[in-house]
């Protein structure tokens, strides 16, 4: 008698087990991102990894093209979208904003001579295609911009003379390698330049977004997100050749 509620409860016990590891939902998530990581790609794949687990769910990360995610999301094939300006994201019928943002940021002015980043309204400035904050900022400043659809098409430019700014939120390293420029930057925060950045999740998860609000409140209450984003920004521009300008 003894052996067989040993048996019952070891049973029980297993099934408890099962029962709740059912319970973690997994959420597929797409980073519309090359497969080759960047700094700012592996920061955000930390921001919203933990943000899930906190939350007590998986997370499985794909890659697409912007193009190709729009169709999942009509498909019903994803779960969420890695993080997508507000006017952006919230045109979309099939998404759900996760409120607060994601990541609170600034821009910065990139230039090869500091008196380019001082009186960067009158000079040529560049900026990627993705980064549609700087946009904006240019239209509603008036500014002489011109778009770039790749981060090594934009520092070519600058590495030509084409342009003589770039408004992005990094400094991408590697790229510079890559193009064999080794010319002296400098960086100057753009504080009329500041942006949000939203994660979002598709509207068949809304019952989850509660939870996943709750905690990425409690996050940035702990001041987590605002540490990391700081820790990305400040590797991406500590090298010889940046000079950061007050």
């Amino acid at each position: 008698m003894q052996r067989v509620v040993l048996v019952l409860l070891a049973l029980i016990q297993f099934l408890v087990v099962d029962i709740n590891a059912a319970e973690i939902a997994t959420f597929k998530i797409n980073t519309t991102s090359s497969s080759e990581e960047t700094k700012s790609s592996k920061m955000m794949k930390d921001l919203i990894k933990n943000l899930y687990e906190r939350a007590n769910y998986k997370v499985e990360f794909s890659h697409t093209t912007r193009k190709r995610e729009s169709i999942l999301l009509q498909q019903g094939k994803l779960d969420a979208v890695f993080a997508r300006y507000r006017h952006i994201g919230d045109e979309d019928p099939n998404l759900i904003r996760l409120d607060p943002e994601l990541i609170k940021a600034y821009g910065l002015i990139i230039c090869q001579k500091s008196e380019f980043c001082q009186s960067y309204r009158h000079t040529t400035i560049g900026y990627l295609h993705q980064f549609q904050y700087a946009k904006t900022f240019c239209k509603e400043q008036k500014l002489n911009c011109r778009e770039f659809n790749t981060e090594i098409s934009l520092y070519r430019a600058m590495a030509a003379g084409f342009i003589n700014v770039m408004v992005s939120y990094d400094v991408n390293i590697k790229i510079l390698k890559k193009i064999r420029f080794d010319t002296q930057f400098f960086v100057k925060k753009l504080k009329e330049l500041s942006f949000n950045s939203y994660h979002y999740l598709h509207i068949k998860n809304i019952k989850h977004l509660k939870q996943l609000s709750h905690t990425l409140t409690k996050l940035h209450h702990e001041g987590f997100i605002k540490k990391r984003f700081k820790r990305f920004q400040d590797e991406s521009l500590s090298h010889k050749n940046i000079t950061i300008l007050p």
